[in-house]
């Protein structure tokens, strides 16, 4: 008897919906990483890369960001061909084997051939 009242809040089974969704979305954050910046330099010849694989039909290898809450994000990466280039949306489309993605061109943090 004395063991279950020293531990008396971890015996407790009950927990209220709104702490649960609470935990849940701390748990997801503790995942999430913030945007890092990209030099200049690294980002000209992404963009160079990008146009490149555009004119010469030659694959690319693409690391973006996307955001999921308030500048937090996971990294994705996957590869293909450009296809297009949307000047007005600052967007590409990348397309493979399997699907074809937009990515954001502020997202893009790196390129390789």
């Amino acid at each position: 008897m004395a063991r279950k009242l020293d531990d008396l809040f971890g015996s407790m089974r009950m927990i209220l919906p709104e702490h649960k969704t609470e935990i849940q979305r701390m748990n997801e954050d503790r995942d999430l990483e913030p945007r890092p910046n990209v030099d200049e330099a690294d980002f000209d010849e992404a963009c160079f890369r990008i146009y490149d694989s555009t004119q010469y039909d030659y694959a690319i290898t693409v690391k973006w960001f996307r955001e999921v809450r308030r500048g937090l994000g996971v990294f994705e990466t996957d590869w293909g061909v450009d296809k297009e280039i949307d000047t007005y949306g600052r967007r590409f489309r990348l397309v493979n084997d399997w699907d074809a993605k937009w990515i954001r061109i502020e997202d893009v943090m790196s390129v390789t051939k």
